[in-house]
C-alpha cells in the first residue's frame, strides 16, 4: 500500500480514538431494546414483496463468467504494466485501467436504477428483479476486485499516490454488494437451500431482507442522501453519527464503535449485544446513502404478540420491530405440545415446524392465515412505529 495512504489511514484511527470514535466495554447489565435502535428508512414505499430464490445454473454460470473477465482483465493489466519500463508508462496504463472501472461503475449504477424502475412499475415480475439485481451485483464485486488488483500494481510503481483514487471508486459500488446479496448470491450456486427474500422499493431507495443462520439481515439503500462528494471533517462525521445513532455513545450498550475514512465519505460501524449496524455518511449530504443492520434472532425481544385460541389451538405471533423478522408458535391449548402449520403471510406460505420458528414480515399490517390440521386461523398482524433515522442534515 502507498505510504500516503497509510500515513492517511492511521491519522483517521487515531483520531477516531481520541476523540471519541471508537467507544467500548458494554456492562454485562446493560439491555437495548429493539425500539432503541434506529434504522434508516426509505419512504413511502411503492412496491413490496416477497420471493423464493432457489439455485439457478444459468444465473450462477453468469455470474462465474463475470469473475473470468475480471481475472482476464487484471492478467491483461499486470502484463502491460511488465511490457513497459518506464514509470511514466506503467503509471499511464493503470490510470487508463482506473478511468474504464470509473466508465463501468456508472454503467452499474445505470443499470442498478433501471432495474428499481421496471420493478417498481410492474414491467418485470421479482423474479427477474432479483436475477438481474444478483447480476449487477457481481459486476460490482468484480470490479471491485479489479480495483484491487490495480491498486497491488500501483504499489509497485514510484511516486505514484493512487489510493485516494481507489478508495472513491470503491465507495460508489459500495450500495450494489451487500449481505443479503451475497446470501442470494450463494443459493443461486447451490450452496445454500432456497431462501427468503423481502423487497421494498420507494422514489427514495431500495430495502433487502433476508433470515440466514439465526440472523435477520437487512440493506437499505437511500439514493436521494448520495451525493459522493466531500465536505464533512473527521470531527464532523463522530458529531453526526452521535445525532443519527445515540446507540454509538452510550457505553452500557455499544461494544464498540468505530469511524473509518472511505472515499468521500465514512464508514461507520457499531456493535451492540443483539447486532451490528454499519453505515455510509456522505461526505456531502452528511446522512446516511447506505446501512446494513445485522440482528441476531436468538437475542431479539419480541414485544407485540397476537394470540388466538381456537380448537384446542394455541397460535401466537410475536412483531420484533419495524420490517423486521415475526416469530410464529403453535401448541395444544391443553397439553402445551407444540405444533407445525402452514403458515401464509401476505402472499406466500411457509411451513413452521414444531417449536415454531421466524419469518420475514413486511413493515406495514399485515393479515396472516394459519392453517392446522385442515382449520384455518385468521390473524390481523398490526404495523409498529418505526423508530427511523433522521436522515436530515439539520443546518
Amino acid at each position: 500500500m502507498n505510504k500516503g495512504l497509510n500515513m492517511i489511514l492511521v491519522v483517521l484511527v487515531l483520531a477516531s480514538t481520541s476523540v471519541g470514535g471508537v467507544s467500548g466495554g458494554a456492562l454485562p447489565s446493560s439491555k437495548l431494546s429493539e425500539e432503541e435502535i434506529r434504522m434508516v428508512g426509505i419512504g413511502q414505499i411503492d412496491r413490496s414483496d416477497f420471493m423464493i430464490q432457489k439455485p439457478n445454473l444459468a444465473s450462477s454460470i453468469a455470474m462465474d463468467r463475470r469473475a473470468i473477465r475480471v481475472d482476464l482483465k487484471k492478467d491483461e493489466v499486470s502484463r502491460e504494466v511488465a511490457l513497459v519500463s518506464g514509470e511514466n508508462e506503467k503509471r499511464e496504463i493503470l490510470f487508463q485501467a482506473a478511468t474504464e472501472v470509473e466508465i463501468e461503475s456508472a454503467k452499474v449504477a445505470d443499470r442498478f436504477r433501471e432495474n428499481q424502475n421496471k420493478w417498481k412499475s410492474g414491467w418485470i415480475e421479482s423474479e427477474e428483479f432479483v436475477r438481474d439485481l444478483m447480476l449487477i451485483s457481481a459486476d460490482a464485486r468484480a470490479l471491485r476486485d479489479l480495483l484491487s488488483h490495480i491498486e497491488k500494481e500501483s504499489d509497485r510503481v514510484q511516486q505514484m499516490e493512487f489510493g485516494g483514487r481507489i478508495m472513491t471508486l470503491n465507495e460508489e459500488l459500495i450500495p450494489f454488494e451487500g449481505p443479503v446479496k451475497q446470501y442470494l448470491h450463494q443459493v443461486v450456486k447451490g450452496e445454500r437451500d432456497a431462501g427468503e427474500v423481502y423487497i421494498a422499493v420507494s422514489e427514495r431507495g431500495l430495502v433487502l431482507a433476508a433470515i440466514r443462520d439465526g440472523r435477520y439481515l437487512r440493506e437499505a439503500h437511500v439514493w436521494d442522501q448520495e451525493s459522493l462528494s466531500r465536505g464533512m471533517s473527521l470531527s464532523e462525521a463522530i458529531s453526526r453519527t452521535a445525532e443519527i445513532y445515540p446507540v454509538a455513545y452510550d457505553s452500557e450498550i455499544n461494544q464498540q464503535t468505530g469511524i473509518m475514512g472511505k472515499g468521500r465519505g465514512y464508514q461507520v460501524e457499531i456493535e451492540f449485544e443483539s447486532g451490528s449496524i454499519k453505515a455510509y455518511l456522505d461526505g456531502g449530504t452528511q446522512n446516511v446513502f447506505y446501512e446494513v443492520q445485522e440482528r441476531k434472532i436468538g437475542l431479539i425481544d419480541p414485544k407485540v404478540e397476537v394470540e388466538f385460541v381456537e380448537e384446542g389451538k394455541r397460535v401466537v405471533v410475536w412483531r420484533s420491530f419495524v420490517g423486521g423478522p415475526a416469530k410464529i408458535e403453535i401448541t395444544d391449548k391443553d397439553t402445551g405440545e407444540s405444533a407445525s402449520a402452514m403458515v401464509s403471510m401476505g402472499n406466500r406460505e411457509k411451513l413452521i415446524a414444531k417449536n415454531g420458528g421466524w419469518v420475514l414480515s413486511p413493515r406495514d399490517g399485515v393479515n396472516t392465515v394459519v392453517k392446522i390440521e385442515g382449520q384455518s386461523i385468521d390473524i390481523q398482524i398490526d404495523p409498529i412505529p418505526m423508530n427511523e433515522v433522521e436522515n436530515i442534515k439539520q443546518d
